[in-house]
């Protein structure tokens, strides 16, 4: 008997149901796989990351379900158990268990014999399978082969209609889904009828241009790309992207759509369609090369090369700019370690392409007093790029080597002494000359020629002085109280000179060598007194330095080796070399030369120890006795003294600035003399404005006011006189252009008697009368020349009204005057008692600059004497009640007495504060009254007067705003 009939029945079996319901399942299972896709794409179309992953796992949840459907299906076909109670228990559940049973029952036969015979086992089974109903399982199977046509029917319909809606959303959708860092694999045409446009920035100043789209192109950086075109499919969100950055396309009105790019760096771009984070890019593709604003070209003549400042103290510096599209801004920059200094030169116009000039650096320029270490000087300029901001274009460097800290002063205290060493020549040579009237030696000359030898040296060596006043060392002159000495000494040697040559003697000759002898010795304390101020002045820089040095110390010991180290390195070099020119200026020189030497010595010593600690207590020590550069032996300051390293100063023994009771105290004189001219100047000018405030309050406000209200009207006369007056560019020598030569005159003195200025205005209007009457006398010499006949006709008719105006304006003035001299006699009065003592003054300096130590040049002394005949004029005018003519006297003698005074050396505005800002500081100074104070109201009426006086009449209303703009 076959023992596997069983099996085969229930395979038939399985075929009978399989042949009706597999069909259906293929089919609905096909649809659901269908409909699982494309409810894939339309989610992953969503373009965000939920939305594509939960398609993705749509996806393969379809996948894995099938594949488990095929395992457990082909799981129940391998077991006749599952057969029989799916197929058989479908139909009848009786049948099904007493067919397990049978089953049972075979399967232990078969491994037990005690059970039966497996024969009758096995046909106890096939015998109930054979009762199976196979119509009812047919029947079965169809009802289940309908369920599943319908599921696959139900599927397919939404799979169709999910299509058919926009078949392009599916292929999008799976485009996105499949995509790679935000960007789709499939391209798809987005835009039709592309046109592409470039607009320059407008700083270039060109238009538009079209491009041929999708072409390669180079085009200025910040150009804007426009892009046109009509989308293909409506909905979707379009941009335009270069893969990093993107700009929407929006709606241009006309049923496309606009993009604008702004270009940068050079780009590919693209038209894409943004689904979420995902962009589905179009084929076509627009490459664009960005052409960068360069930046500008700057050529320094002769750069690059190094300089030394006192080899050359004048610089020129001549540049030459060009840019590719246009210059904003030229700028001369000096560079000094961490300083740095600009100075604008020029500024271009119009987006000038080239700019050229000249610029000149002089060695007294401010930026060098306080470097000491190389200076970098380059010429830069900026464009005007407004995309990526302005570019700065920069020359070869200028490298400046500014003098060594004392070097110009060194300089100058050499050429001095190398002037001294010519009066000892000519002191010397005057000596060995036997005196007119002695007794003849042999080989002596006769009188002609003695004085001629006489006048031969003493030029010489004048010669050589004035040359050395004349020179600059590194930047410096000689000006001050030492030009002031040296020059009154000339001029007093010059006076004893010509006293011999006029009466020629024994006793004129002793006392021009007695002359000579104590204008040596003045000169030699003047240059003495300069060399101790010089040294001063270079101690006080190298304190400075000093600093640097042991902040540099204090940087190394933080941690901060590298650039600690370079800092102290420059502080060591320059301290070095300051030393070696403070040798050069004198006793005082020597004495701080040598300390700053021996401290230095103590500052390598802790470096190679690197024992910073150490270093920077040094650097600080010698810096605090350099603040008190005064000679070791007078204590100046002392941390460095008689500290056991063995400072030189002491031991030096230098004598420092010269001291009372020396040879010659003229340094001493000189500053006496400069003092006191600077406070009889400083004097006069204070009674020169107490004189001032006495006239403006001699006038009551109510006159005052009154008075200026008549002038107002009368300007107001003159305006209207001269309103038919012509406005032309003509030249002077014609009748057109004298006519308005003398309405802007007229109109000037209309201003300023609307200002109160009677003064300013006479003077305007005498020039105006001259100008019409001029206008007039050319208008009737224009020989039938209508317009010039028609100006001259109009100028004489209003120089008639002008010359009325003006007498009324000198009668005016001298009321006013005359009102306030009665109002201020008294003052007046006694500021002439006060004028009287000031002239005194005057005329005590001019006795004491006539002689001795304390000569003066003969320039000083004239404008002196003119200063105080001046002053004198000023006191009889003020004693007569006539303020206004003393106060002019009193201004042109003030500016005498400020002409008499040496203008001031630039190193010397450092010297330390001395015995005359303490005498400045001692004088007694009147403190105002309550009746004094000035309130707002006052300061605001005089500033507005003050502003309104000058200027051009057709400017008073801006003078005003303006001036009302500084008040609020």
């Amino acid at each position: 008997m076959n023992h596997d009939a069983p099996h085969l029945a229930l395979a038939r079996l399985r075929a009978l149901w399989d042949a009706e319901v597999r069909p259906s399942t293929r089919q609905a299972l096909a649809a659901l796989a269908v409909a699982t896709l494309l409810g894939a794409a339309h989610l992953a179309r969503l373009g965000t990351q939920p939305a594509r992953l939960a398609a993705a796992a749509a996806l393969v949840l379809l996948v894995v379900g099938l594949v488990l459907r095929a395992v457990l299906l082909w799981r129940r076909r391998a077991d006749p158990r599952r057969t029989i109670r799916q197929i058989i228990g479908a139909v009848d559940p009786a049948l099904a268990a007493t067919t397990l049973r049978a089953l049972r029952l075979t399967e232990r036969a078969a491994v037990d014999t005690n059970v039966g015979s497996p024969a009758l086992a096995k046909l106890h089974l096939d015998r109930s399978i054979a009762r199976t109903p196979a119509e009812r399982i047919r029947a079965r199977a169809a009802a289940a082969a309908t369920r599943w046509s319908t599921v696959g029917l139900v599927l397919a319909s939404l799979s169709l209609v999910a299509g058919a809606i926009e078949p392009l959303r599916i292929i999008e959708g799976l485009d996105v889904l499949v995509a790679r860092a935000g960007r789709a694999p499939l391209p798809l045409p987005w835009l039709e009828e592309v046109t592409v446009t470039a607009s320059p920035p407008d700083y270039l100043h060109r238009g538009r241009e079209p491009l041929y789209p999708f072409s390669p192109t180079l085009q200025p950086r910040g150009t804007v790309l426009e892009v046109h075109g009509r989308p293909l499919h409506l909905g979707r969100r379009l941009i335009l992207t270069d893969g990093r950055d993107e700009v929407p396309f929006t709606d241009d009105g006309s049923g496309g759509v606009v993009a604008r790019w702004t270009l940068g760096d050079s780009s590919t771009l693209t038209i894409a369609a943004r689904f979420g984070f995902v962009s589905i890019p179009q084929a076509d593709e627009q490459r664009v090369g960005s052409i960068p604003d360069e930046a500008p070209h700057v050529f320094l003549e002769g750069a690059p090369r190094t300089v030394r400042l006192l080899d050359e103290p004048d610089i020129p510096l001549r540049y030459e700019i060009t840019d590719d599209h246009g210059l904003r801004e030229v700028n001369l920059v000096l560079r000094a370690g961490t300083r740095e200094e600009r100075r604008v030169l020029s500024r271009p116009a119009g987006d000038a392409l080239s700019d050229r000039g000249g610029y000149e650096l002089r060695s007294r320029d401010a930026f060098f007093r306080r470097v000491y270490v190389p200076v970098e000087v380059r010429v830069e300029a900026r464009d005007n790029d407004p995309i990526t901001g302005p570019k700065w274009g920069r020359s070869e460097p200028l490298i400046v080597i500014p003098p060594q800290v004392g070097e110009p002063e060194a300089l100058r205290y050499a050429a001095l002494l190398k002037a001294r060493d010519a009066l000892v020549d000519l002191l010397a040579d005057r000596m060995a000359q036997p005196a007119p009237g002695a007794k003849s030696t042999p080989g002596a000359s006769d009188l002609p020629r003695h004085l001629e030898q006489e006048s031969a040296a003493q030029q010489k060596a004048v010669a050589l002085i004035n040359e050395v006043l004349a020179g600059d060392y590194g930047g410096l002159k000689i000006r001050g109280r030492a030009a002031t000495l040296v020059r009154g000494q000339l001029t007093r040697l010059a006076k004893a000179l010509d006293a011999e040559r006029r009466k020629p003697s024994r006793e004129t000759h002793e006392a021009l060598l007695t002359e000579t002898e104590g204008v040596l010795l003045a000169f030699d304390a003047g240059v003495r007194g300069l060399g101790a101020r010089d040294t001063q002045i270079v101690a006080r820089r190298l304190a400075e330095v000093a600093d640097e040095a042991a902040s540099a110390s204090t940087a190394i010991r933080g941690g901060d080796r590298s650039a600690g180290t370079v800092r102290l390195d420059a502080a060591v070099l320059v301290l070095d070399g300051g030393s070696k020119q403070l040798l050069r200026l004198g006793e005082l020189g020597l004495d701080l030369g040598e300390l700053v030497a021996n401290d230095l010595r103590r500052i390598d010593r802790a470096r190679l120890a690197e024992d910073w600690m150490h270093a920077e207590l040094a650097a600080r020590d010698l810096a605090a006795r350099l603040r008190k550069p005064d000679p070791s032996f007078m204590g100046g300051g002392g941390a460095g003294i008689g500290d056991g390293h063995g400072h030189g100063g002491v031991e030096a023994g230098g004598q420092g600035p010269p001291q009372p009771g020396e040879a010659s105290e003229a340094d001493e004189e000189a500053a006496q003399m400069a003092r006191e001219l600077e406070e009889l100047a400083r004097d006069h000018a204070a009674e020169m404005g107490a004189v001032e405030e006495s006239l403006e309050r001699a006038t009551s406000p109510e006159e005052l006011r009154a008075l200026r209200e008549e002038a107002r009207r009368h300007g107001e006369t003159i305006r209207e006189a001269v309103r038919q007056l012509p406005r032309s560019d003509a030249p002077g020598d014609t009748a057109e252009g004298a006519a308005t030569s003398g309405r802007e005159q007229a109109e000037s003195m209309a201003g300023s008697l609307e200002q109160g200025d009677l003064s300013q205005a006479l003077e305007s209007g005498k020039q105006a009368v001259e100008a019409l009457k001029d206008a007039q006398r050319r208008g009737q010499e224009a020989g039938g020349r209508l317009s010039e006949e028609r100006a001259g006709h109009e100028a004489g008719r209003a120089a008639g009204t002008l010359q009325q105006e003006l007498s009324w304006a000198e009668e005016a003035l001298q009321r006013l005057r005359q009102m306030q001299s009665e109002g201020a006699k008294e003052a007046l009065e006694r500021a002439g008692q006060r004028e009287r003592e000031l002239a005194e003054r005057a005329r005590e300096l001019q006795r004491k600059g006539e002689q001795g130590d304390s000569s003066m040049p003969d320039e000083m002394i004239e404008r002196l004497g003119e200063a105080e005949q001046t002053m004198r004029e000023a006191e009889q005018l003020l004693r007569e009640g006539n303020g206004e003519r003393g106060l002019q006297r009193q201004r042109e003698a003030q500016r005498l007495l400020e002409m008499s005074q040496e203008p001031q050396d630039e190193g010397q505005n450092e010297s330390p504060n001395n015995a005359s800002e303490s005498q400045r500081m001692a004088r007694k100074a009147d403190v105002p009254g309550k009746d004094k104070h000035q309130t707002p109201q006052e300061f605001r009426r005089r500033v507005m007067e003050g502003l309104g006086k000058a200027g051009d009449p057709r400017l008073k209303e801006a003078v005003r705003r303006y001036a009302e703009g500084l008040l609020k």
